[in-house]
């Protein structure tokens, strides 16, 4: 099983880093796939694990693909009917598996659908009831059987109204897909916002469906009859962008991130301007130089525009290394600081209040072999171990891959002394 070796402390790290498309855009937007009758082709590709497993997952159903990875591009092409049964071996290691239950919901209303409920990280209860309250709004029936959720409807997809109980990404993404071909309309209010949501609106609107916001949260989904070809280049990715910031601030460093939008890291941005970092923000990347003296900071999570969840596991690592207190509040999963066991292992000092962090900066990490144990974790220890002094051992890296692409590569390049091992 491959690990990390990382030796540090790596101090004042130095360049610049490609961003890849984002892996929270790509995945639902290769579900969408499910929804045209012929050819979609994604642009900006990153093929990284899960990228990889809804590949499978899709070809499983039916689907044709092809790919490249040097030129970023993957063609996903539906020829025949799809098969209905999406299985749980692909998707017990990736929660977007959930995400096709949507599209073949709306393509295939009236015939019996079977998902495997998803894995993923384990980041405390991310259940489908509400995709599944969202589906039961068009008029769709569902039951769970031997960890199955069976679909279908008796007349179709009816338009209706569906208010989330609480922002979901997911679920506004699988509800969205499954209303495209609704009989009228259909209003949901109270959705995600998120970049790669968004991302997923405009390019079903590019490929011609009929989503219109009319409000911050609600948007009017008016039905269309099919969708046939779409093209999409898929935006940069705000977490692997901000997590390489991460390592030029924990380093005292000057990072450059290309290929991303610094719209959609405001907040973050913001975050570490009054820390003390001076960050230049262009069209289509972002410069950081890193203060010697860094600020603590008090940080709440939320939907965005808010401070990332994904992001928050990076900046508590960031913190471990600033002088004073800072907090971090968790509004969004309950069991978002798996990193910090493994942080305090090599000397930082985290206390964890229920959903709250407290985080007191301590002058010198040291190294310590580790265990990574989920996405966003992987990284955040990878942050520590740059900080500390030693040579630290990261286990069970596999899960940072499931969303980092060429991580070892990226880090290499920027001067942090990392290597792999079996």
């Amino acid at each position: 099983m491959q690990k990390f070796i990382i030796k540090g402390p790596n101090k004042a790290v130095k360049g610049e880093i490609d961003i890849s498309g984002a892996k929270n855009s790509c995945l639902p937007l290769m579900a969408a796939s499910i929804l045209f009758k012929k050819k979609v082709t994604l642009r900006n590709v990153p093929f990284v694990k899960d990228v990889h497993t809804m590949r499978n997952l899709l070809v499983s159903l039916g689907s044709k693909i092809e790919f490249s990875e040097s030129k970023k591009t993957m063609t996903i092409t539906n020829n025949k009917n799809h098969n209905l049964t999406v299985p749980y071996h692909l998707v017990s290691t990736m929660r977007a598996g959930v995400l096709t239950m949507g599209p073949l919901l709306a393509r295939y209303p009236q015939k019996k659908i079977k998902v495997a409920l998803g894995g993923g990280c384990a980041l405390g209860v991310r259940d489908t009831n509400w995709h599944l309250a969202g589906f039961r709004s068009l008029g769709a029936r569902n039951n769970l059987d031997k960890g199955y959720v069976n679909i279908s409807t008796k007349k179709g997809l009816i338009g209706g109204v569906y208010k989330f109980p609480k922002v979901t990404v997911t679920g506004t993404s699988n509800l969205i897909m499954a209303s495209i071909f609704v009989k009228g309309s259909h209003f949901v209010k109270n959705i995600s916002i998120e970049p790669e949501v968004i991302d997923l609106i405009n390019f079903l609107n590019n490929s011609g469906a009929k989503i219109k916001f009319i409000g911050k949260r609600s948007i009017k989904i008016i039905g269309i009859k099919e969708l046939i070809n779409g093209t999409h280049n898929i935006i940069g990715d705000r977490i692997e962008a901000f997590s390489y910031l991460c390592a030029g601030v924990i380093t005292s460093g000057k990072v450059k991130v290309k290929n991303i939008n610094p719209n959609h890291l405001r907040t973050e941005i913001n975050v570490l301007k009054k820390m003390g970092c001076k960050i230049l923000a262009k069209e289509n990347s972002i410069i950081l130089t890193s203060a010697k003296k860094l600020k603590p900071i008090k940080i709440k999570t939320g939907p965005w525009p808010s401070f990332a969840t994904d992001n928050m596991p990076m900046i508590l690592a960031v913190l471990t290394k600033v002088s004073g207190r800072s907090q971090i509040e968790e509004t969004i999963f309950s069991n978002r600081f798996m990193a910090a066991p493994e942080l305090n292992r090599m000397g930082a000092l985290i206390k964890i209040k229920k959903n709250k962090a407290i985080v007191v900066g301590q002058n010198q990490l040291t190294a310590a072999d580790c265990i990574s144990s989920d996405l966003r974790t992987t990284f955040s220890i990878i942050l520590g171990a740059m900080a500390a002094k030693g040579q630290s051992k990261i286990n069970r890296v596999y899960h940072g891959l499931r969303g980092y692409y060429k991580l070892e590569t990226k880090l290499r390049k920027i001067g942090i002394k990392i290597k792999s091992k079996n």
